[in-house]
């Protein structure tokens, strides 16, 4: 059989209509494949033609590149051609130089050097600026630009690290100015009856020397209608949720606003009851206390996951009577009798010995009584498919903080460098990203449209 020959040809419609100037993308040879490897083209192959492919067409567009005046903005003579400016602009897969025509005043000698970056305020393509934030915040720059690199065959400077960091820099606190944003805060369409929100904190290592960590708070507001239960270990998964995020110092201000928005994205109105979840922390406390006057009244509920977590730090005491007292003092907590809790807890302290233990179970005793007006009936409300805990959820914390500003390899933070990325992290966890990331990079990129 005799080999047969192809080649991927471009052309350009002409003025009179017909296809002329054919151009040779790509040639080769259809051959017997010996292995799978031989199937199809290689995938520098498809990068080469695509990289040729969007030089053509970028060639032809560059006609229409040119800054929107024709007279001197110093002295009003007319302006006249002065050659090529050749500019990058980096698409997902490949990078181009692209011709953009200069301009100059024959009398007082002005010069226009326009540039991709300067008549659309970015030379990266929307699309690569999309996967870069993808990339980003769910791994290291340093992973993210080695990924993005090899789905390109080759490393490029546009995904180095600190590309990556400013391409996240520049969309996250765009999405962070938006979530404060007065004018995108929504009427509620459905004025829901009942929402939950939960409020947490996670600790994040700083760069700084004046302090080992800070901590960045997340809010998640949620509708039980949207969780979907896993019967085996009670667990849940919310289909859909609106959360907020900050690593700001700025007295909680972010935080609180975009909380407000979020819960207004969810429905809230005036008639809205909430049931807030929280660790007992005041600051987790203060930004549900914000929402008070936007909604009909709020149920504050100590948050069990949390009070299970801290029984389970104690660990074992040493002596089976001390351990059945202190799982005593967690079952007074579970059906809502705080006082006997306490009780059982100031008994048990007399009996250590043990002084690490002691302030242990003193602790966990000052954190009952700090929040007492927040603890109820657990039993009761899990017998009656009551909100008590946000593990019928994912944690929200190990979801946005954790898997991305904490892991093995010991990340240090700027509160600065954290909170753009959890703004994108919010987004992607409120399924908004996937439906307005394009508004949001051009939003981020002003003279990007």
């Amino acid at each position: 059989m005799e080999m047969s020959e192809y080649r991927l040809v471009i052309q350009k419609k002409g003025d009179n209509g017909r296809f002329v100037n054919d151009e040779i993308i790509f040639a080769g040879k259809v051959e017997r494949p010996e292995s799978i490897i031989d199937m199809g083209l290689r995938h520098i192959q498809q990068i080469d033609i695509i990289q040729k492919i969007q030089d053509y067409i970028l060639l032809q567009q560059s006609i229409y590149l040119k800054e929107d005046i024709n007279f001197c903005p110093k002295c009003g003579h007319k302006l006249k051609k002065n050659g090529l400016n050749k500019c990058s602009f980096n698409a997902v897969f490949t990078d181009h130089k692209v011709p953009v025509q200069r301009q100059t005043c024959p009398d007082c000698k002005w010069s226009s050097i326009p540039s991709v970056n300067s008549l659309f305020g970015t030379h990266l393509h929307p699309d690569l600026v999309k996967i870069q934030c993808e990339e980003s915040v769910t791994q290291s720059y340093a992973k993210a630009s080695d990924s993005l690199n090899r789905k390109s065959c080759k490393k490029r400077s546009v995904n180095s690290t600190m590309s990556m960091y400013k391409v996240v820099d520049a969309v996250g606190n765009y999405l962070g100015k938006l979530s404060i944003d007065p004018e995108q805060t929504p009427s509620p369409i459905l004025n829901k009856a009942q929402l939950v929100i939960q409020v947490d904190g996670g600790h994040i290592k700083s760069k700084g020397t004046d302090t080992r960590s800070f901590e960045a708070l997340i809010s998640t507001v949620y509708s039980l209608e949207n969780v979907k239960r896993n019967n085996k270990n009670g667990r849940g998964e919310i289909s859909l949720k609106h959360s907020s995020a900050s690593a700001l110092d700025d007295s909680q201000a972010h935080i609180r606003k975009s909380t407000i928005n979020a819960a207004y994205k969810e429905g809230m109105g005036e008639n809205t009851v909430l049931t807030a979840l929280c660790d007992g922390a005041d600051n987790c406390w203060s930004v549900i206390d914000a929402l008070s006057p936007h909604c009909n009244s709020i149920t504050k509920i100590l948050d069990w996951f949390h009070i299970g977590m801290k029984f389970k730090n104690i660990g074992a005491l040493g002596a089976q009577e001390y351990d059945e007292l202190l799982e005593g003092a967690k079952w007074s907590i579970w059906h809502g009798n705080v006082e006997l809790c306490i009780q059982k807890l100031s008994s048990l302290q007399l009996l250590l010995s043990d002084e690490l233990k002691k302030n242990k179970i003193k602790k966990l005793s000052n954190y009952f009584d700090n929040n007492k007006t927040k603890i109820v009936n657990y039993n009761y409300r899990k017998e009656h498919d009551l909100i008590f805990t946000s593990n019928l959820a994912e944690c929200t914390v190990e979801s946005l903080i954790n898997q991305r500003c904490k892991g093995k390899n010991h990340m240090q933070w700027s509160r600065e460098g954290a909170h753009p990325v959890l703004q994108i992290r919010a987004s992607i966890a409120s399924n908004e990203w996937p439906l307005y990331w394009e508004n949001y990079v051009i939003g981020a990129y002003p003279n990007a449209s």
